[in-house]
């Protein structure tokens, strides 16, 4: 394996439609390289949904550390509907960076992943 495999998990794993609700996005990072890695993560969601819960933030940043090779580090945020989320399928994309010792960006990797939001009866 080359590179960072990447891996995410979601709980719970829905949102609620048209009231405040959160779910946490596990993000897991590996690092298949020969090489230490400094590591973070981008987080976009779509207009509807936010990554705080009083303000509308659409992108944010995760700091996951230094990765040695061989090695699997997690971060985590939270993902929250407002009142004006409606019950659909959102896309989430997660972009992991892995930074060299001179600073340059040497890995990239892109996720895509779906968040249901539903509504509660």
């Amino acid at each position: 394996m080359v590179g960072f495999k990447v891996s995410t998990s979601l709980y719970p794993l829905r949102l609620t439609a048209f009231t405040k609700s959160d779910v946490e996005l596990r993000i897991e990072i590996e690092n298949g390289t020969d090489e230490p890695h400094w590591t973070e993560c981008v987080v976009e969601v779509p207009d509807v949904l936010t990554l705080v819960p009083d303000k509308d933030v659409r992108k944010g940043k995760i700091r996951i550390g230094i990765i040695s090779p061989g090695e699997i580090l997690s971060g985590k945020c939270k993902i929250y509907s407002t009142a004006r989320t409606y019950p659909e399928l959102f896309v989430l994309k997660v972009t992991a960076f892995g930074y060299s010792r001179d600073g340059a960006i040497s890995i990239r990797e892109e996720k895509k992943i779906d968040l249901r939001c539903e509504r509660m009866s």
